[in-house]
């Protein structure tokens, strides 16, 4: 790499392999491996963004000391410093091909949040009562939590196939690996739409259970990340369904408001509610309007 730098040859003089070994500079000949520029400001914008929002969990978390919620910290951090990766092929605008497989490992950030939304849940059926929910508080977090490192192990195999094959000199066929991201991405979305069911149907059951205004908070706040979460996940199923120069990987506004909106908003949404403030002597007022009744 250091000799590729001294002679300071032009990405288009370099082979797909030389070119994937790290940043070169800018050569109008190279098609770009997103099938545009990436926007800088754009991705400066969901770091930003993302690094308050892990500020702010940090210490909201802290001040409640409820450290479950730190994951939802985590999460973001994790996107953020996934986004600032992907967002650095700006600057060799894309002349590592494989960097479009580097934004799928975005995708692997979001199940640490998932797993705070199921502990979200599991509290919430201590607080009603266990009856209402058709398995018990434990096992939401234990079975969900394992379809999501199912699916983060499956997509980063595929991704990593896939990423081999792409950067081969000569290029070989990605179809393997982005059938396995597929496989990854499609048991996150089924495992996080069979949660969403049950949410509302344990919801639904204890809809005669008093509810205080930061408890309906809680739930708007959940709804609100989860369908953020299920429709980023449908658009990342889509978009890779069409291949890697379909129209919705190919088109930089997608990504912004299906993929990176989205995972903007489902943290945020417990910065504006969050779950240790809403939570917060609940089940301490539910045993007591149970004695009193």
């Amino acid at each position: 790499m250091a000799t590729l730098l001294e002679r300071k040859l032009l990405a288009s003089q370099m082979n797909r392999h030389d070119r994937s070994l790290g940043c070169v500079a800018y050569d109008p000949l190279v098609e770009p491996a997103y099938g545009y520029d990436p926007s800088l400001s754009a991705g400066i914008v969901f770091v930003v963004v993302f690094f308050l929002a892990f500020v702010a969990h940090c210490v909201q978390t802290a001040l409640k000391r409820k450290w479950w919620y730190i994951l939802i910290a985590i999460g973001a951090l994790g996107t953020a410093f996934a986004l600032t990766l992907d967002r650095g092929e700006t600057l060799t605008h894309g002349h590592r091909r494989a960097s479009r497989l580097d934004r799928k490992n975005v995708g692997v950030q979001l199940p640490v949040q998932h797993a705070a939304i199921y502990y979200i849940l599991s509290q919430l059926i201590n607080v009603w009562g266990t009856q209402y929910s058709p398995i018990s508080a434990r096992l939401y977090l234990i079975i969900f939590a394992s379809f999501d490192l199912l699916s983060i192990i499956i997509q980063a195999v595929g991704g990593g196939s896939a990423s081999k094959a792409s950067a081969a000199e000569p290029p070989e066929s990605t179809l393997l690996g982005t059938h396995e991201m597929m496989a990854g991405i499609i048991i996150q979305l089924v495992s996080m739409c069979v949660f969403a069911i049950l949410f509302l149907w344990v919801i639904w059951r204890a809809r005669a259970v008093p509810r205080d205004s930061k408890i309906t908070l809680l739930l708007v706040a959940t709804s609100f990340s989860t369908a953020c979460i299920i429709i980023r996940n449908f658009y990342r199923a889509v978009e890779l369904s069409q291949g890697w120069k379909g129209y919705l990987i190919t088109h930089e506004i997608y990504f912004c408001i299906l993929d990176g909106m989205l995972m903007v908003l489902a943290p945020v949404a417990f910065n504006i509610v969050h779950p240790a403030w809403c939570l917060d002597g609940a089940s301490a007022d539910n045993t007591q309007e149970t004695r009193e009744k």
